[in-house]
């Protein structure tokens, strides 16, 4: 009988019966789970205001309000980090995730920098490249560069590399972008996709890429349409969340509510998504959302 009751544990814990759950922390901060493995992507809870960004303001994670956001959203373990770029609303709070969770932080060579800077060890750091995977749990994770699109007026602000270890207090101005890196996650239970720039260049791999699930973010994209017949059809993907969509210079509400970024016009976007036939998912903070069952 202890037999069988062993076996039956072992068969309901195995990945075959897990769910794969998503949760969003704003901008593309967000974890995906199967319950035994958690990625969190883009730790940036902290946000700048705008004198954030005066020449000779330093800045610094909010380790408060991080801690405040993990206890809110339930994120109780980590099994790696993950940052596409290595602007601060991408990476500001990486290195103390990372430390607070005693995990492994993956990155561009400008984001192994910034954990350098933070007191993080080898071990604690692995650099990604173009077409590379990475095997964490039931998770498999290949790294695509996307280039980072200019802000606006084609100028790209805070472009570069970090060519040195960037110490916690350091200006917003000296988090350089780096390489920036889309992902292609595979699990036994299906494959996301999560584009983490709205414009793709024509030659990329992501055209070719098929997902159940497109977690992509859509500031600063050149029309709806766009991502719609270069991202949307070609992945054949029935799910569409759109990320990147709230107000990066605002701190995160605790009421829940979202500021949405100025002139994104998400009620067009979404339009246009279910249009086409394809599921839209707008992301609400710590809201638990399965992607597969």
């Amino acid at each position: 009988m202890k037999t069988i009751t062993a076996i039956i544990i072992i068969i309901f814990s195995s990945s075959a019966f897990s769910q794969i759950k998503f949760k969003w922390l704003g901008i593309t901060a967000m974890t995906i789970s199967d319950g035994k493995t958690t990625l969190f992507f883009d730790p940036a809870i902290t946000r700048l205001g705008p004198l954030d960004f005066l020449p000779f303001k330093k800045v610094q994670s909010d380790h408060a309000e991080v801690d405040y956001w993990l206890n809110r959203c339930g994120v109780k373990s980590v099994q790696a980090t993950i940052v596409n770029h290595a602007h601060t609303d991408h990476v500001i709070d990486a290195p103390y995730v990372t430390k607070k969770f005693k995990t492994k932080l993956f990155g561009s060579s400008s984001v192994m920098n910034i954990g350098r800077g933070h007191g993080l060890s080898s071990q604690e750091l692995q650099e990604i490249k173009h077409g590379g995977m990475i095997k964490i749990g039931d998770f498999s994770i290949t790294s695509f560069n996307t280039p980072h699109p200019p802000h606006a007026g084609g100028i790209m602000l805070m472009d570069g590399h970090i060519e040195k270890p960037l110490p916690p207090q350091s200006r917003a101005w000296d988090y350089k972008v780096g390489d920036t890196f889309s992902f292609y996650i595979s699990h036994p239970k299906g494959n996301i996709l999560y584009q983490a720039v709205a414009d793709i260049e024509l030659t990329s791999p992501l055209h070719k890429l098929k997902a159940d699930i497109a977690l992509i973010s859509i500031a600063n994209r050149t029309s709806t349409e766009k991502i719609l017949t270069e991202t949307v059809k070609p992945s054949k993907a029935n799910l569409v969340i759109p990320l990147h969509i709230d107000n990066f210079l605002y701190a995160m509400k605790r009421t829940g509510e979202t500021d949405l970024w100025w002139g994104l016009n998400l009620d067009e976007f979404t339009q246009k998504i279910q249009n086409a036939g394809v599921k839209v998912r707008l992301p609400k903070y710590c809201d638990e959302v399965t992607l597969f069952n």
